[in-house]
């Protein structure tokens, strides 16, 4: 079993182009939310606000697209992550409930900053919260493998 996550969005009309699919933007819109509800749900306190004295800044991102979507889509967007060192990495894998397959996979890299812009050790209790976090490296994950 998969130790990953997915978060539930429907396409609104105003995230569509002049060609009714959804814009390549909202693709890294769709994946913060989704690493903000992973770690709202993991229960670790650090996700886009300055608490605890740091807050986490996207380093790099990456995004692959296969396939498009399109006004009132269901999707699903599973994420995993990791802390190695000083950094946290994230994949994601967004799902189509239409067309019964993955549009689109990404990544981010985060690090956490101080409140001077400054790159800050992690927390040691969000290093513990992260020790019991699997990885797979096979993404997107097969869904019949997800818990």
């Amino acid at each position: 079993m998969i130790d990953c996550m997915h978060y539930d969005i429907r396409v609104a009309y105003h995230e569509t182009d002049a060609m009714g699919v959804v814009h390549h933007s909202n693709h890294i819109k769709y994946f913060e939310e989704a690493r903000v509800d992973y770690l709202r749900r993991k229960k670790m306190k650090w996700h886009n606000r300055d608490e605890g004295g740091i807050v986490f800044a996207v380093r790099s991102l990456d995004v692959k697209y296969l396939k498009t979507a399109r006004f009132d889509d269901e999707l699903q967007v599973w994420s995993q992550a990791r802390l190695q060192a000083a950094r946290i990495y994230f994949q994601y894998a967004i799902y189509s409930k239409v067309l019964h397959t993955f549009i689109a996979t990404g990544s981010t890299e985060l690090i956490a900053l101080g409140s001077d812009n400054k790159p800050k050790k992690m927390p040691k209790d969000l290093i513990e919260s992260f020790k019991s976090q699997a990885w797979d490296e096979v993404w997107p994950p097969k869904l019949d493998l997800i818990s």
